[in-house]
């Protein structure tokens, strides 16, 4: 069965929207270069490719010939869950790589929100489960209607940002004050911010616990999702 598995994310690769996706890439990857913009849109294209691969598939009767051929409908589902796990990866891979570049070309720090951090890859990282929680989890229900799900998942994904990005928006709201002396040091969110997008050595820790963090919560999340997702294929009747 894992060879099933293989050959239909071979498929998934080869057949799919794979033109597509490579543009998606690089407009990830285009997007941690714009100065002052913030770091987390980049990955919100990712999660328009996702979105896009059900809908362009759909078009194709992709999903209708997959599920003639000769396969398990579970194996169908772990192969575009794998794809999906692989589209954000490599966005992840990408912004490690702007973030090298942008450290060794000396970029200016991003004034928009958080600079590309091991913190942000972790935030980055359960903002995709997040993601992946409600889209994937939900679109199997009718997987030839994505649009409404990804609706709902686009929302979370914002506020899911908002919620890791805010002690760093609160950190650049008092940084001037503090600069002009209206204020004798930072508030303790604020200070939090600070570490968050401009860490200092003594914060490495905490920034290699939040990528740690979310790298268990991306994988749980994924598991837990396409256990969910499988169950709901095997009810649809095409």
């Amino acid at each position: 069965m894992k060879s099933q598995t293989l050959n239909l994310l071979k498929k998934e690769i080869k057949l799919g929207n794979n033109f597509q996706t490579a543009i998606w890439l690089i407009c990830c990857l285009g997007m941690y270069f714009i100065p002052n913009y913030p770091s987390y849109i980049g990955s919100f294209y990712i999660t328009i490719c996702i979105m896009l691969t059900f809908a362009l598939n759909q078009s194709s009767h992709d999903l209708l010939y997959t599920i003639l051929l000769p396969v398990r409908k579970i194996d169908t589902v772990k192969a575009r869950f794998l794809y999906c796990a692989l589209i954000e990866i490599l966005a992840v891979l990408f912004g490690v790589i702007a973030a090298l570049v942008k450290y060794f070309a000396a970029f200016p720090s991003n004034k928009a929100g958080i600079n590309l951090t091991p913190a942000f890859f972790g935030f980055m990282l359960c903002v995709f489960a997040l993601f992946n929680f409600i889209f994937l989890g939900n679109v199997y229900k009718n997987p030839l209607k994505p649009g409404l799900r990804y609706l709902c998942a686009g929302v979370a994904y914002f506020l899911g940002m908002a919620f890791f990005e805010f002690p760093v928006w609160v950190y650049f709201a008092c940084r001037g004050k503090l600069e002009s002396g209206e204020i004798a040091e930072l508030p303790k969110l604020a200070s939090l911010g600070k570490s968050l997008t401009e860490p200092g050595a003594k914060d490495l820790p905490i920034h290699l616990a939040i990528l740690g963090s979310g790298i268990v919560i991306y994988a749980l999340v994924w598991l837990l999702t396409f256990k969910r997702a499988a169950k709901q294929f095997e009810k649809y009747d095409m």
